[in-house]
């Protein structure tokens, strides 16, 4: 099952509410996947889905809506091996179905398909939630957070694009809007707008899995930079000590480390003898201990005099 079918069965499960909100559910539904035909009778209605459990969502919100619709539902072959079931739903041109499509805002006074975004049905946040969450089981999307986080209504028309993405706007998200081939895409590509859509269209449950996966993300993340930025210093202390290690040795050749100013031959030793440890943890084996500043001082002296010696060699 993909996420986007997970998002919209938990979606359909929730009960249908109040008037206005069942209204403005069915008013998203239908403006994003239904069809309006019109002919010398009046206005019809077609719509055809691959989820069963949508088409169901959207019988029970139209017989809410009017009761006495005349309501006939099909069931489509999958056609190939292995193909999708489609669910189709008609509505034969009918008064009540006028009613209902008025009161929707879906179609004018006279017939004629409105075919935007009714905001005269959605001056509160409950119905513009219901409005989201009806649009998205007509033609949402969204990605499974392990590949990135990405959720899209698609429309047929700019206008109506332009009409979701302010509604989404005025309830506190920041869609983007583009073009793809004839569609157009309302969408959101934050975590934070996609948490806070799943939160008002109602799927709590795929909601903390989200953010669940987030939070998973995040920490990986810092541990993985946390291993990186451990990694690149341990390096960084390997190739100084080596670089130090080679200074002693020189010196001992050369010169011999008895020769050496005594804190610099306790350095030089127990260099020699823990090749391993920092700066830090050497000084801590002086005798009297030594700071880091200290023992950075003594091994820069080191260094210098070896670089005396290669000069000479020259």
């Amino acid at each position: 099952m993909s996420f986007s079918n997970r998002v919209k069965e938990e979606l359909v499960r929730l009960p249908l509410g109040t008037g206005i909100e069942i209204k403005a559910e069915l008013a998203g539904l239908l403006l994003s996947s239904g069809n309006l035909t019109i002919d010398n009778r009046g206005v019809g209605l077609r719509w055809e889905s691959e989820g069963a459990q949508v088409a169901r969502r959207l019988y029970a919100l139209l017989r809410k809506g009017q009761e006495d619709l005349q309501i006939q539902i099909r069931v489509g072959d999958r056609g190939q091996v292995g193909g999708t079931q489609r669910y189709h739903l008609a509505i034969a041109p009918q008064e009540s179905l006028g009613r209902l499509l008025e009161e929707l805002g879906l179609v004018e006074k006279n017939r004629f398909p409105a075919g935007r975004v009714p905001f005269s049905l959605l001056q509160r946040e409950s119905p513009r939630r219901a409005f989201i969450r009806g649009y998205f089981l007509g033609r949402g999307s969204i990605n499974n957070p392990e590949s990135g986080y990405y959720l899209e209504v698609l429309c047929e028309r700019e206008e109506v694009a332009r009409d979701v993405q302010k509604l989404e706007t005025r309830l506190g998200l920041t869609p983007g809007i583009r073009s793809r081939r004839k569609f157009w895409l309302v969408y959101l590509n934050r975590v934070e707008d996609i948490l806070t859509f799943l939160n008002l269209a109602g799927a709590h449950g795929v909601l903390l899995d989200v953010e669940s996966s987030r939070i998973f993300k995040e920490m990986r993340g810092t541990v993985n930079r946390r291993v990186n930025w451990e990694t690149a210093n341990l390096e960084k202390t390997i190739q100084a000590g080596l670089k130090q290690l080679e200074d002693i040795r020189l010196i001992a050749v050369n010169i011999g480390l008895n020769n050496l100013a005594p804190g610099l031959q306790d350095i030089a030793r127990l260099r020699v003898r823990y090749p391993h440890l920092t700066l830090k943890e050497l000084g801590e084996r002086c005798k009297p201990p030594v700071g880091k500043s200290g023992v950075n001082h003594r091994m820069r002296r080191i260094n210098r005099i070896a670089d005396g010696i290669r000069r000479e060699g020259k």
